[in-house]
């Protein structure tokens, strides 16, 4: 039962720089609500993507069978079938011609030398299907981020303060692509106020290409990118750290158009569907 986050709501001033040059030692941001979702559909969040006014949501494992297009009220507009067998979505990206990449990428058993991202073409309802082929064998991953001149970037999800391995491909995929051969290409250094490292479960890239985000359960990294290269972002330390509500579930972050930093949670066994809300960092 999803909960979103949003830091640089529409509600509030902040803006994805601001939020950026908060300094890594910020205490927990303040969250207000943004909406509050009332399809039980939503309960197991795992991806999150917006764009314009319509936003894009799936659950986990077991209910990644379909899409969900949202409104900015975060009521369910409609349902859209995935159309293709998954194995576990974990993260959802939107690329510049509105297609909802499906990052069929989650491993708890690390036996899956190559994983798949779906494309999703919501408007003709077409489907892609990508093969996505690692060099090193098997990586549970649930962070996935798509850069808007079309590269996916992956991280691993690494526990017990190991740090995170990030994976990419300079090919720009589209409706053509039938694979593409991954690169390791960094470790994620980031470190959360309190010097854990925890694991990574999501990853989102702004419109421009200017700031990234990685999530834990419990905080939010924000990058500064340079010339497009979200791989070498996320590899340097963080322009900001926010810690965020507890979430022992949370596993989503996007970006809107406008810049706004959404995060996103599973609903941990809440009776109700919890309300989105946003943080208007310090």
């Amino acid at each position: 039962m999803g909960m979103i986050l949003a830091g640089c709501g529409v509600l509030a001033s902040c803006s994805a720089t601001e939020l950026a040059a908060v300094e890594p030692t910020t205490a927990t941001a303040p969250f207000e609500t943004w909406c509050t979702p009332t399809d039980s559909g939503l309960s197991e969040l795992s991806g999150l993507a917006w764009r314009g006014d319509t936003g894009y949501a799936i659950g986990d494992r077991g209910s990644d069978d379909r899409l969900a297009v949202l409104d900015r009220a975060c009521e369910v507009t409609r349902w859209v079938d995935v159309g293709v067998e998954t194995v576990d979505v974990e993260d959802i990206a939107v690329d510049s011609a509105g297609i909802v990449w499906l990052a069929d990428t989650g491993d708890n058993d690390n036996d899956r030398d190559s994983v798949t991202l779906i494309g999703v073409d919501v408007a003709t309802d077409r489907r892609t299907s990508i093969t996505m082929r690692y060099p090193d064998g098997a990586h549970d991953v649930e962070a996935f981020a798509l850069t808007p001149t079309g590269q996916p970037v992956l991280i691993t999800k690494v526990s017990g303060g190991a740090a995170a391995s990030i994976y990419s491909s300079g090919e720009t995929i589209d409706t053509t692509t039938t694979s593409i051969d991954l690169v390791r290409s960094g470790t994620v250094s980031a470190t959360a106020p309190d010097g854990s490292s925890r694991p990574i479960t999501g990853a989102a890239v702004d419109a421009d290409a200017t700031a990234g985000a990685l999530r834990t359960k419990k905080d939010l990294f924000v990058f500064e990118i340079a010339d497009g290269d979200v791989a070498a972002a996320f590899s340097g330390a963080p322009a900001g750290v926010v810690e965020g509500p507890d979430q022992p579930q949370g596993e989503a972050v996007a970006y809107t158009d406008a810049g706004e930093l959404l995060i996103a949670s599973e609903a941990d066994g809440a009776a109700e569907l919890p309300p989105i809300v946003f943080a208007e960092p310090n």
